[in-house]
């Protein structure tokens, strides 16, 4: 038995060779650039309404204290009381990151880690279902055993030092940017558990104690796991045609079609991962001493199944109509208030700001 007292936490975060958390570093530097040019976004919207509503305003004001007042102008067929400004429409991409200010950020970790985890096990598979013609050579490595080892690839190598490091770096910037702000618990809680279940596997060392000696597979389940980011990367897709579309177009059925199978492919995903590739290695992970890591691993997979239950009924609470066919709502008050659970319910548009100062213009007209 290995001894109990070293768990893949503490044995990364020591025993690393620290390229983890270089790169993690940079990757979080990336994500609070992106993530502070959409509230600039969000800022120069607001200033945008507050300055045309006060030039909107002092025009009304003066229009009303002019000799004769409105009667006049319209008499005399001039110009009566100025029209507010138009609010402009949520077409305009400028205007969606406002609403929505962690959009670009939430968009890229998506699109990134769905792509790198992806790939990765399209190589795995490829060169796995091939190993035959190249006796003892590892799936993870793409190139063959008599290549120069210059032009082989190791698949576990990008996961650890891209893979992770892009998803790890965004949970945590994500936390602060979008989470606290909207006191939003149950995606700080997914970006906790995901975090907390992954971290070990951004080194050797971490890998093995956290696969029970195992660490291809620990490296394996933390990629497939993370394939159910592409789910996040078409409910994106899925906000953006709700809040530009004007009438209704098949091509939002359609994609409404790939996000309820990719949120039900997540729940049948981690339902997987947890009953066929989880649960059979308890005996294993009692051998290695590792109880309190396969408690972490059944706890995780199970808390992200659940979430991705949860938010499915979420999905569904409208009904399957509000799914295949747009219908155009109306916005509520306020900039960016809408949190992740309805985004996915399809509940709200995004909002647009409100000058309250229109309240007392038309008190005193």
């Amino acid at each position: 038995m290995v001894n109990s007292t070293t768990n893949p936490w503490t044995k990364c975060l020591i025993h690393g060779d620290g390229s983890f958390e270089r790169r993690f570093l940079a990757y979080a530097l990336v994500y609070i650039f992106i993530n502070n040019l959409g509230l600039e976004c969000q800022d120069r919207h607001q200033k945008y309404f507050h300055d045309s509503h006060i030039k909107w305003k002092s025009m009304a004001a003066a229009a009303n204290t002019t000799k004769g007042g409105a009667a006049a102008a319209v008499a005399g067929g001039g110009r009566s009381t100025p029209s507010r400004p138009s609010r402009p429409t949520p077409s305009k991409w400028l205007e969606l990151i406002a609403a929505r200010p962690t959009v670009l950020a939430a968009t890229l970790h998506a699109v990134a880690t769905s792509i790198v985890s992806v790939g990765i096990l399209a190589l795995y598979y490829w060169y796995g279902d091939n190993a035959d013609d190249d006796v003892g050579r590892s799936p993870w490595i793409v190139g063959r055993s008599n290549d120069n080892d210059a032009q082989q690839i190791n698949l576990v190598h990008i996961w650890q030092t891209v893979g992770l490091p892009i998803s790890l770096s965004y949970f945590i910037t994500d936390s602060y940017y979008y989470c606290y702000p909207k006191r939003d618990v149950i995606i700080f809680v997914h970006h906790i558990i995901m975090c907390f279940c992954h971290y070990p596997i951004a080194c050797a060392d971490g890998a093995i104690l956290a696969g029970a000696g195992d660490a291809h597979w620990a490296t394996w389940l933390s990629i497939v796991g993370y394939t159910s980011e592409v789910s996040t990367a078409v409910m994106n897709y899925r906000w953006y045609l709700i809040n530009t579309l004007e009438s209704n177009w098949v091509g939002f059925g359609i994609v409404n079609c790939i996000v309820v199978l990719s949120w039900a492919g997540r729940v049948i995903l981690f339902t997987y991962l947890l009953l066929v590739e989880i649960y059979p290695r308890y005996t294993a992970y009692v051998e290695y001493g590792q109880l309190f890591t396969y408690a972490v691993l059944v706890f995780g997979h199970a808390a992200i199944g659940l979430l991705s239950l949860y938010w499915c009924i979420v999905m569904f609470r409208g009904g399957l109509k509000s799914l295949f066919i747009f219908e155009k709502k109306k916005s509520t008050s306020g900039v960016g208030g809408l949190t992740f659970a309805e985004e996915v319910s399809m509940k709200r548009k995004i909002q647009q700001p409100v000058d309250r100062s229109e309240d007392a213009v038309k008190k005193g007209q």
